[in-house]
């Protein structure tokens, strides 16, 4: 009973970090080797992995108020997810971590923009959080359905450039326009552009090229993005 009542207030610490944004210091970051990132994520006093996480985690305090925390190895312009276990094992280099994205999941609260920031700070430290807020807006753009844009169940979403680090903010409302889940992408600044690129040739695959290109009124703008829900 007192084993399963500590962890229950463990979870109950990190959530409340998340949740309120409580600062912590940043010791590994994309760009670090996946053991100082995997050891980061176990001494970190939000994450507190566990040694079987390695570099994803997921929490949660109730089914309706989550966090997953994942690192991965592949730029976010490139693909998804992380190498084998053999690719691990039989590089002679260190494996570099080029991206790190948390999501939120709060049906009682809900997530803003705002709050995904918040998290950033707690996550990264000031610096991180400093470089964030300079960063240059590189690309806004919806996720959604182009029947969905404009409306409130579009998803909005901003790649940003800073002097360190790349970034990527998403917030992505429910069916009734009720924005309960968000997510944030740290990754190495040589990485932007690519994934740019990447979500532009999406959409002019998608057919929806003039719609971005030409029709702003149609997508989610910088104001849009940043508003407090």
């Amino acid at each position: 009973m007192k084993k399963l009542r500590r962890a229950g207030i463990k979870v109950g610490l990190t959530m409340t970090a998340m949740w309120m944004g409580l600062a912590t210091t940043a010791a590994a970051l994309p760009g670090q080797s996946v053991d100082e990132v995997a050891a980061w994520m176990q001494a970190h006093p939000t994450l507190r992995a566990e040694p079987r996480e390695r570099l994803s985690l997921r929490r949660s305090d109730t089914p309706a108020r989550r966090y997953t925390f994942h690192a991965s190895v592949i730029g976010p312009g490139t693909g998804t997810g992380s190498p084998g276990d053999s690719l691990l094992r039989n590089s002679r280099q260190p494996v570099m971590v080029r991206s790190e994205k948390f999501t939120l999941v709060d049906m009682v609260n809900g997530v803003s923009v705002t709050r995904l920031e918040d998290a950033l700070r707690s996550l990264y430290g000031a610096e991180v959080y400093a470089d964030y807020r300079r960063s240059q807006s590189a690309l806004i753009y919806s996720s959604s359905r182009p029947e969905d844009w404009g409306t409130q169940r579009a998803a909005q979403a901003q790649i940003s450039e800073g002097n360190l680090y790349g970034y990527l903010i998403e917030v992505i409302p429910d069916a009734d326009g009720t924005l309960s889940t968000g997510s944030v992408i740290v990754m190495l600044k040589e990485d932007t552009p690519s994934l740019a690129e990447a979500l532009r040739n999406r959409e002019a695959g998608r057919g929806l090229e003039r719609a971005l290109e030409d029709s702003p009124a149609a997508r989610p703008s910088l104001e849009q993005l940043l508003q407090t829900r």
